[in-house]
């Protein structure tokens, strides 16, 4: 039986977090007689009327817009803090109304950390806190660097901090206390949950945790701060840390006497905003340092976890994902407050129709509460063969297991993500002849089903084309976007590749664009390398973790789309082995793509399971612009952590 305290602590929490959605969108002078009028297209009177309404007093005239999807509900964060909550304009276009909700980013750090920490806690604590020097400075270390970072990306902080001015220096004292506070509250939540919030991982695709109005993540904050403690405590790491302090130094060179810009639109917190030497230096050791901890927090963590406890937690997720996600699409109110409380990068989809298809009758890719329908196609993908290889973990099953399985089986279709249904096809297919339960003529029919399942979706038209038109699309969609004055170096090099005797890389390039053709980035993959422009060093070294302003500003190509005329739009490469190859070089990609493969080829001796986890994440991951999104990269680091092996000698962790 519960204890009563417990129960008493843990209503006072849900009071507070309900508190903490109504009562700032509530306040207002209700004395000063201005009564909200109902929306029409005549909007004088809000705009007399500007910061005296508050959003949820505006509600209750005007109680339509809740759910009538021709509303929008946006912040402008760039407000006083005198008017947070309330309406700071109305504008129409066409027949959506836009309403823009006043918000103070010093306000949104302070509400959303409380909102977070506060949901968090509801884990089960674990241990104590433990107080250290050790601890301490790391904390400080990492707000540090924080504050630096603010200044060095003031183009982009400069229309988010309303009358602070960031050429003083009073300025980053302020956020630096106010950081602080921040971290060592969530130093104390975590650390004190640290064993059990991995259970929680898919937990991360809901609370997401990017602040509004900031280039970082909550999650950033703790995560940076582990991998710091372990460096100042480990001797032995630190000197093996030298080399990545010259390489970052090298990245931060590279930048001296350029000042490239990029709008980071929705992977924003995980996409350096300028390009300069101070920028790449202090993001790069932020970025750094993230990874690092992620991968000391769960190495040893997920070698002795609860598989079933692991398995049900992504699929109750998994239920919340697709709930949220249609509600906001078919409620703009619900639509806001999930994006301010839960800390999305985008705002969820306004399509309310899950199984929509296009004019040609192809399905429609349906995101929902994710920035990104591949990202969440995977998540899906991910939770039904998680599913699968640990189904028999526990013996009972629940009611609730039927109906969660076939949500997360709508969450995929309703992606539109093919790979991942391929591969969670073809993981299942190796799991079941792995197992011995497939005979020869099974594994026959499995093999012929799962090659017409390939053919299907690549299409039939698409294999009667030739090897040398395949093989070459990917090149000459990148020239036709690239102007003839400014090619990047990636183009050129590859487009004049024929002339060149190196049989090796024509071999590659030919698969590669092949390969490319047939999964549909052609296109995609030609532009990257049309905007792509390293020198020799940084081809092989990168240009450093998630900077991505030199790519899209250091070349100029079409803003028009070749095939429709349409604009091109902020396309990303939608694949992360370029991107690691951006940020890491050759060397860096070779390394990635060597370590994946050895420990998989390990895996499938020692660990079938995880082997499969791996393959699914590798084979997507090629594909996809997963890494950008921080939810999928915890995530793809955890698992990918737990194939490094493990010191068999450690003792068990306490769950």
């Amino acid at each position: 039986m519960t204890h009563p305290l417990y129960n008493k602590e843990t209503f006072l929490k849900i009071l507070v977090l309900l508190m903490l959605i109504i009562i700032p969108f509530s306040l207002s002078d209700y004395s000063d007689n201005v009564v909200p009028e109902k929306i029409t297209s005549d909007l004088k009177f809000y705009e007399i009327n500007t910061c005296s309404i508050s959003l949820n007093e505006f509600l209750l005239h005007n109680p339509n817009v809740i759910y009538q999807d021709h509303y929008k509900i946006r912040f402008n964060n760039y407000s006083s803090i005198n008017c947070f909550g309330q309406i700071t304009g109305i504008d129409q276009i066409g027949h959506v109304f836009y309403i823009s909700i006043g918000t103070s980013t010093i306000v949104n750090l302070f509400l959303q950390s409380i909102f977070w920490l506060i949901a968090i806690s509801f884990i089960k604590k674990d241990s104590d806190y433990i107080f250290s020097l050790s601890r301490l400075s790391s904390l400080v270390f990492v707000c540090l660097i924080i504050c630096v970072l603010i200044y060095s990306e003031q183009r982009y902080y400069s229309k988010q901090f309303f009358l602070m001015d960031l050429s003083l220096n009073k300025s980053y004292l302020y956020l630096f206390i106010y950081f602080l506070c921040i971290s060592f509250y969530s130093s104390y939540v975590f650390n004190t949950r640290s064993k059990n919030i991995i259970y929680y991982l898919p937990f991360a695709f809901i609370l997401i945790g990017l602040f509004s109005g900031m280039n970082i993540y909550f999650w950033t904050v703790s995560f940076a701060a582990i991998a710091t403690e372990r460096i100042i405590k480990n001797k032995s790491l630190r000197k093996y840390f030298t080399g990545v302090n010259l390489l970052i130094l090298f990245w931060a060179y590279q930048a001296v006497g350029e000042n490239f810009s990029v709008k980071t639109d929705k992977i924003r917190g995980l996409s350096l905003s300028s390009y300069n030497f101070l920028s790449v230096y202090v993001w790069s050791y932020l970025m750094v340092f993230t990874i690092i901890g992620i991968y000391f927090y769960s190495r040893e963590r997920f070698n002795f976890i609860d598989k079933k406890l692991l398995k049900q937690n992504f699929l109750t997720s998994g239920i919340f994902i697709i709930l949220l996600g249609y509600l906001g699409s078919s409620m703009p109110y619900i639509n806001f407050m999930n994006y301010y409380y839960f800390g999305q990068t985008k705002y969820g989809t306004d399509n309310q129709d899950i199984f929509s298809v296009n004019y040609w009758g192809e399905s429609d890719a349906w995101r929902g509460f994710s920035p990104s329908s591949e990202s969440i196609g995977e998540y899906f993908g991910l939770t039904l063969l998680i599913y699968y290889l640990y189904r028999n973990e526990s013996k009972n099953k629940s009611l609730f297991l039927l109906p969660a399985l076939i949500i997360s089986g709508i969450g995929l279709y309703a992606s539109n993500n093919k790979a991942a249904l391929i591969t969670l096809t073809l993981c299942i297919f190796l799991k079941l002849s792995k197992e011995g339960k497939l005979n020869n003529i099974y594994k026959l029919i499995g093999t012929v089903s799962l090659l017409s399942f390939l053919i299907y979706f690549i299409r039939i038209e698409n294999l009667l084309f030739s090897y040398e038109f395949t093989s070459k699309k990917m090149i000459d969609m990148g020239l036709s976007y690239g102007f003839d004055y400014d090619r990047s170096s990636a183009i050129n090099y590859l487009g004049n590749l024929d002339s060149e005797k190196n049989f090796l890389v024509q071999f590659f390039l030919s698969i590669f664009g092949t390969v490319a053709f047939y999964i549909n980035r052609s296109e995609l993959w030609g532009i990257f390398f049309g905007r792509f422009n390293p020198n020799f060093e940084e081809l092989f070294l990168g240009t450093g973790p998630y900077s991505l302003s030199n790519l899209y500003s250091d070349i100029d190509i079409s803003s028009i789309r070749v095939s429709t005329g349409t604009p091109l739009g902020f396309l990303l490469p939608h694949s992360s082995l370029l991107l690691v190859i951006l940020f890491f070089g050759l060397i860096g990609g070779f390394l990635v793509i060597s370590l994946i493969t050895f420990n998989l080829n390990r895996l499938r001796k020692s660990n079938y399971d995880l082997f499969l986890i791996g393959l699914f994440i590798t084979i997507n991951i090629i594909k996809s612009d997963s890494i950008l999104y921080f939810s999928s990269l915890i995530m793809y680091l955890v698992f990918i952590s737990a194939t490094v092996p493990f010191n068999k000698n450690s003792k068990k962790l306490t769950v």
